[in-house]
């Protein structure tokens, strides 16, 4: 689902969640709302048990045209209770009005959802600034330009923040006593290790890989798997966990290394805890690449590819020292093996 929330002469508020189709349109109302940060959101389906003086969401109302026929879903209207899927469908557009303020919010499509993947979860988001007059909306905004803001209004009249913390807003849709549960079934190290880097945002994804169920890998797999991490230091080891959640994700290399890239940066980790120096413009207090922080884990990765989980990387670099090529120890395992490899090391 995409949200999308402008103020004239401010700029364009946007979130992209993903939304389970038997959500009710009170509960995907709320959803939208926390990914904005909007004030009361939590709290807006029990506005009698909000404290006085505390920020409430007044009114909403959810319009929505299907078989040219407009509903409109509010507590004095159509049932708020209705599945969103029967409120918007497949690829439907709605206007979300709030307290007078409107949100459009349009479902696109589908995703594979299981028992186990969250009803709400945030993908991403972000803020567009209004164009100043007579810019061009294509062009890159220079040094010198001027954002074209409400006169007197530099910020929401509300208070949404332009900024989208990923990892809060997940822990307000999941819930904290449901992200305690989630992080408990980790590995201690790892388990420490997110905590320590309020990485939060990996929530949902944890919870879809549903790590209370025990992984079913071979007894050779086990065997080798259960020496991970190989490395002794504790970058080396956050080098190898990071690498493990971001194979999990099931995504193409290039994404993976991003993502432990990102990991490693957000828990803190620079070039100059693995003992590299400053050199080809990079300085030492730079984050870790990706090439270097699979050298860190490079036995862990051997442990990997020898079952067939991931692919071993060969001293084979190109000039910027990037791996230009990967050779496979043996050949890469089905998607599925593979995600029950990546479940059986994330377990505790």
């Amino acid at each position: 689902m995409l949200a999308e929330h402008h103020v004239p002469g401010l700029g364009w508020f946007t979130r992209a969640l993903g939304i389970t189709g038997a959500l009710s349109v009170a509960d995907t109302v709320r959803a939208v709302l926390i990914s904005l940060d909007w004030p009361g959101a939590s709290t807006m389906l029990t506005p009698d048990q909000v404290p006085p003086g505390t920020d409430r969401v007044l009114t909403w109302s959810l319009q929505a045209r299907r078989d040219d026929r407009l509903r409109v879903y509010s507590r004095t209207a159509g049932s708020i209770g209705t599945p969103l899927r029967e409120a918007l469908g497949r690829d439907g557009t709605g206007l979300l009005v709030v307290d007078g303020y409107t949100v459009t919010v349009t479902s696109a499509g589908a995703m594979h959802r299981d028992g186990h993947t969250p009803d709400a979860v945030c993908l991403a988001g972000g803020f567009t600034p209004d164009t100043a007059p007579g810019q061009d909306a294509t062009e890159t905004p220079g040094e010198d330009a001027v954002t074209c803001n409400a006169p007197g209004e530099v910020d929401h009249p509300v208070g949404l923040p332009r900024d989208v913390d990923l990892a809060a807003v997940n822990v307000a849709l999941t819930g904290e006593e449901t992200v305690t549960e989630i992080l408990g079934e980790l590995d201690p190290e790892l388990h420490e290790l997110l905590l320590s880097g309020d990485l939060y945002e990996f929530t949902p994804l944890l919870q879809a890989l549903d790590l209370g169920r025990p992984a079913q890998i071979s007894e050779q797999a086990h065997r080798v798997l259960e020496q991970f991490p190989a490395e002794t230091s504790r970058v080396g080891r956050a080098a190898a966990w990071s690498r493990v959640v971001a194979l999990s994700a099931l995504s193409d290399r290039a994404t993976s290394d991003e993502v432990t890239a990102m990991l490693m940066a957000a828990l803190g980790f620079t070039r100059a805890d693995a003992g590299i120096s400053s050199s080809d413009g990079r300085l030492s207090t730079d984050p870790l690449s990706a090439a270097e922080i699979r050298a860190l884990s490079r036995e862990s990765g051997r442990l990997l590819a020898m079952c067939g989980a991931d692919s071993r990387d060969v001293d084979l670099t190109d000039g910027a020292g990037e791996m230009s090529r990967v050779i496979p120890l043996v050949p890469t395992c089905s998607l599925v093996d593979r995600l029950e490899m990546y479940r059986f090391l994330l377990q505790k």
